[in-house]
């Protein structure tokens, strides 16, 4: 049992400092000795537990991508504009505060290999809050109608929490906050 436990933190020593590594150099730029050097095992020991650099950085992104908190988007066809935009603005908030999600955007910013598989995988963390943002602007109110659908919306909540935000182009912090203040107004 020692022996199992022992084991058990030595691959999450490994897997917490190939996280920072990758976070910091991207996947191209990273190397086995840098990780082994982080959380002071040889190299050698690196490659008893992970095959190669690539599953390596794979078990990495991938445990950052299931770690993340659930979207907590449940709500009613009805609800309020204003209340379904500011549940997509927390949910998108605490998605960004979350440590395993800056690594992952860290590292998903500063590597090119694998990189269409992570931003599809991304795609479908976001999905619940384009799903509510889409429901939320098909019954938004008259003033809202130029904004044809929702996606524009998670899409510039995302870049201004520094969130990866797809291939779609982008406008800037302004037009955020001429939406929501559309979309919220204060009373």
């Amino acid at each position: 049992m020692r022996w199992e436990d022992a084991r058990s933190r030595s691959r999450q020593r490994i897997l917490e400092a190939a996280s920072t590594v990758f976070a910091h150099c991207g996947f191209e730029n990273a190397t086995m000795n840098r990780i082994a050097e982080g959380c002071g095992i040889t190299k050698a020991t690196i490659y008893a537990y992970f095959r190669d650099k690539e599953s390596l950085y794979r078990v990495v992104m991938d445990g950052h991508l299931d770690g993340l908190p659930a979207a907590d988007v449940d709500l009613p066809n009805s609800a309020p504009t204003a209340k379904a935009l500011q549940r997509i603005l927390e949910g998108m908030a605490r998605l960004a505060a979350h440590p395993g999600c800056r690594a992952f955007c860290q590292a998903l910013a500063r590597s090119e290999h694998d990189r269409s598989i992570y931003f599809a995988r991304w795609e479908t963390v976001l999905h619940p809050f384009l799903a509510l943002a889409a429901r939320t602007f098909a019954n938004a109110p008259p003033q809202l109608k130029m904004w044809d659908d929702g996606e524009t919306f998670v899409r510039l909540v995302a870049e201004e929490h520094g969130l990866p935000r797809g291939p779609s182009p982008m406008f800037r912090r302004g037009m955020t906050e001429a939406l929501v203040v559309q979309a919220c107004p204060l009373t």
